[in-house]
Parts: structure tokens; C-alpha cells; sequence
């Protein structure tokens, strides 16, 4: 057994793998206020060719937005709009489906939180069609 393993090493060694997974967080802390947000992208997209973008946009004092999975400036920037309305977060999600900029929203990502009105408000959306595994957690 000892032989075993030394062996299945070197040859991982020689497997190229590919990250391909995205992660994101954002936060509001409920006693300061403070919204943090932290996230990123591993594709091989072409229209990507450095491999990553940002996933967040921030509105201090206000909540964050982190848009992904088959990203678009258009919906990134419709999500900006809708907070600074003050549209709560599940609202958002809501009209950010309706209004998808590519007439797709099975194949996007979101995560919402704000601060507005003194207590976080949270909403996440992971379409049906986002690649595996998808998921979101959202809290109180």
C-alpha cells in the first residue's frame, strides 16, 4: 500500500485541472451597519479572457449586489438602479427575472442584501439552468 501511494501523486501531478466555480458573500453587519461582500468568478469564457471579473457592487450604507453565473453589465447595472429606489431585495430578484437583459434568467445567479430600513433584508435567486452544483443560503 505504501508504493500505492507515492505512484497515484506523481500522477496527479501531471492532470491539469480547470477551475470552473464561482462563490459569493455578502453581508450586512446588523450592529454597525457595515455591508461587506466577497466573491469570485473561474471561468474560461472568451469574452473573459483573464478568467475572472467582479462579481460585486457595493452601495455603502445602503447593501450589496453580487450578480453572476452568465454575468451581464446590463443586469448589474438594472440591480444598482432598483437599490438605490430602495426596492427590497426579494423585489429585486423578482423584476430582475422579469427583465433579464438576455431574455434568460434561468442561467443567472443573484445576492441581495440591504440595510434600509434598519434591519437586513436578504434575497438570493439561482436559476434552473445555472451549471452544477447551484445553490443559495440567504439569512434573516
Amino acid at each position: 500500500m505504501k508504493n500505492i501511494i507515492p505512484l497515484f501523486l506523481s500522477i496527479i501531478g501531471f492532470v491539469s485541472l480547470q477551475a470552473q466555480d464561482t462563490f459569493s458573500i455578502v453581508a450586512v453587519d446588523t450592529v454597525t451597519g457595515e455591508i461587506g461582500s466577497a466573491g469570485a468568478s473561474c471561468i474560461g469564457a472568451p469574452q473573459i479572457p483573464q478568467g475572472c471579473y467582479i462579481l460585486s457592487d457595493v452601495l455603502p450604507g445602503i447593501g450589496a449586489i453580487h450578480t453572476q453565473a452568465y454575468y451581464t453589465a446590463g443586469n448589474q447595472s438594472y440591480a444598482h438602479s432598483l437599490m438605490e429606489l430602495e426596492v427590497s431585495p426579494e423585489q429585486m430578484i423578482d423584476s430582475l427575472v422579469e427583465h433579464d437583459s438576455g431574455n434568460n434568467p434561468t442561467i443567472r445567479q443573484y445576492g441581495i442584501v440591504d440595510f434600509y430600513t434598519g434591519s437586513p433584508r436578504t434575497a438570493g435567486y439561482s436559476g434552473v439552468n445555472c451549471d452544477d452544483y447551484k445553490n443559495h443560503i440567504v439569512g434573516p
